[in-house]
This record gives structure tokens, C-alpha cells and sequence, in this order.
């Protein structure tokens, strides 16, 4: 199936998403809509098979076949401009966070029904890595899963109309919410710290519970001494850690039985390809499910558990 494909948005990051559907055979045409196009005279000669358009009206007044559009402009935004595509028939894939409310949410929905597929940019679920775990995990490796910790920690670029968590938390709730199989939490404790000139808080952690005893755990922060990016999943027979800082998958042959002893078998690497980039995954996986939108892992119902924690850590 050939796909004619709009972007929204060319900025930081959606310079990524140019590059990736230029390159996707799957992708017969592309079309970019952008009021700030005037200014990127680069892209428009690097990408000289590519339709420029500052608005989504022009856009829609020069092509009418449009099946698919990805939408990665400030979030603010999301809403909006998720709705006109979904309005004139458009399957879309959009960045983190989708939208910013519950109720846009279910608004987009209920014009997607279940023919347009709504498909979240939870990128890091599409990382090689992560998909090696998660095979792990369902072949029952590592037993039935205790608990799971993700940290996203640096001393790194800190934003002025955001807080911490915002910016940086949606990875690990997206992650939490694949490992647990898309399981609404029980319950949610958050505890914030603000200890720079920010007005916003610099340092978030983020605890669930869930109905099968399950425990999560999530710590971001921009202002921290060292840069750590982990994903540790912890089951009853042993551990899988994931460091994306050094590149390296660990699964770990410890455990505790409940005489309180401990055994420790050592450690083994667990290879995977890591030339493969994540978003590259996730386009091809946009691009294929447009035919079957509910087996999309990061459609309608990943999205919803995903923006729920969001919407109640700011209450």
C-alpha cells in the first residue's frame, strides 16, 4: 500500500520524522505543513520531492488523497490540528503527549471510532532494546514482574515553560504501561522539588501500585550530577536492566526466596541491534497498522492510561 503522508511541524524534532518518511518506501508522497517554513530554505533544497505548505488549509486545497498524517508540533497544538485530520478522514501518529486533556482525548476518539487509527510517539517503546525485553518478559524469563524503575536523570537542557515532568516523565509512564500490560494503576503517589530559579519543578518521582500486587517507580530531573537513563524490571526469578547511557541489556540471575535467602547467579548480556533507530520502528509500525488501528501498541488505549497519569500528577 502506497501512503501519502503530511507532517506537521519541521522543528527540532520533527526534522527526524522528515528524514525517516523520506527514506520509507512505503511513503508515496509527502507533504509538510509549517508556518515557519520561509525560514527552513534548507529543507526545502535537501528535500526538493516534498510539498512545503504553510497551513493546513493550503495543504487540503492542493492534495485531497491524503490517508495519513504525523503531527509534531509544540502540544500545545496537538489537539487541534489532530482534529482536523481525523476530520478529513487521516489516520495520525502524534508526538508526545497526544494531547494535553482527558477530554481531547476521548473528543478524538469518538471521530476516530475504530476506522482511523490514533497511534501515540511513545518512541522509546520502539527502541530495540525495549522490544528484546519485553520478548523476555512474555517468554516468562524473568517469572511474574515485581516491580519496575525508570530513571531519566542529567544535568541537562532545562526548559522555561515546563516543568520537569512533563518534559521528560511521558517516556517512562509509556514504558511502565508496556511492561504492565496497559493496567490502569491502583493507585498513584507523587512527590515533586523545586530547588532552582525555575518556577517549575526540577526534580519529579512518580510511585504506582497495581491490583496484582505490582510496584512501579519513575525519577526525572534535568538538574542532576550524573546522567542516568535506566529501565530496570524486576521479576521473581530474575532482572532485566536496561542502561541507555552505555548501551548495554544485563539479565540478572538474582533473586529472594521467602526463607529471605539470597542467590546470585551472575549477570549475562543480552545482545541487540542497536544500529536500528527507534523512530525508524515506529514509523514502520505506523505505517503498518493504518489497516488495523486496534493492534496498534501505542494506539487508543495505551494513549488513554498515558494521559490519565499525566492529567492526575497535575491536579
Amino acid at each position: 500500500m502506497k501512503n501519502h503522508i503530511a507532517l506537521f511541524g519541521v522543528g527540532y524534532w520533527g526534522k527526524n520524522h522528515l528524514r525517516e518518511l523520506n527514506q520509507n518506501s512505503a511513503v508515496s508522497k509527502l507533504s509538510v505543513v509549517d508556518p515557519m517554513i520561509d525560514s527552513y530554505s534548507d529543507l526545502k533544497s535537501s528535500y526538493s520531492n516534498v510539498d512545503f505548505f504553510k497551513s493546513f488549509e493550503d495543504l487540503i486545497t492542493t492534495h485531497s488523497n491524503i490517508n495519513a498524517a504525523v503531527v509534531a508540533t509544540p502540544p500545545h497544538t496537538h489537539f487541534e490540528i489532530a482534529k482536523k485530520c481525523l476530520s478529513n478522514d487521516m489516520h495520525i501518529l502524534v508526538e508526545k503527549p497526544m494531547v494535553e486533556k482527558m477530554s481531547h482525548l476521548k473528543e478524538l476518539k469518538s471521530i476516530a471510532q475504530d476506522r482511523l487509527l490514533l497511534m501515540s510517539g511513545h518512541t522509546y517503546l520502539y527502541h530495540p532494546a525495549i522490544i528484546k525485553m519485553k520478548e523476555i518478559v512474555s517468554k516468562g524469563e524473568i517469572g511474574d514482574i515485581m516491580m519496575i524503575h525508570s530513571q531519566r536523570l542529567n544535568f541537562g537542557i532545562m526548559r522555561e515553560n515546563v516543568d520537569v515532568f512533563s518534559s521528560l516523565a511521558p517516556h517512562d509512564i509509556s514504558l511502565i504501561q508496556y511492561f504492565s500490560n496497559d493496567a490502569e494503576p491502583r493507585s498513584v503517589i507523587k512527590d515533586k522539588l523545586n530547588f532552582t530559579f525555575s518556577p517549575y519543578p526540577d526534580y519529579s518521582s512518580l510511585g504506582f501500585k497495581f491490583d496484582n500486587k505490582l510496584c512501579a517507580k519513575i525519577d526525572v530531573s534535568w538538574y542532576y550530577p550524573k546522567k542516568i537513563r535506566e529501565l530496570k524490571v524486576i521479576g521473581n526469578k530474575k532482572t532485566l536492566v536496561f542502561d541507555d547511557v552505555k548501551k548495554t541489556l544485563k539479565i540478572l540471575d538474582i533473586s529472594i526466596n521467602k526463607n529471605y535467602e539470597h542467590f546470585n547467579n551472575g549477570e549475562a548480556d543480552i545482545p541487540f541491534n542497536n544500529e536500528i533507530q527507534p523512530l525508524t520502528n515506529e514509523i514502520n509500525h505506523f505505517l503498518k497498522y493504518l489497516t488495523c488501528p486496534s493492534d496498534c501498541i501505542t494506539g487508543y488505549n495505551h494513549t488513554k492510561n498515558v494521559i490519565k497519569i499525566i492529567e492526575d500528577y497535575h491536579k
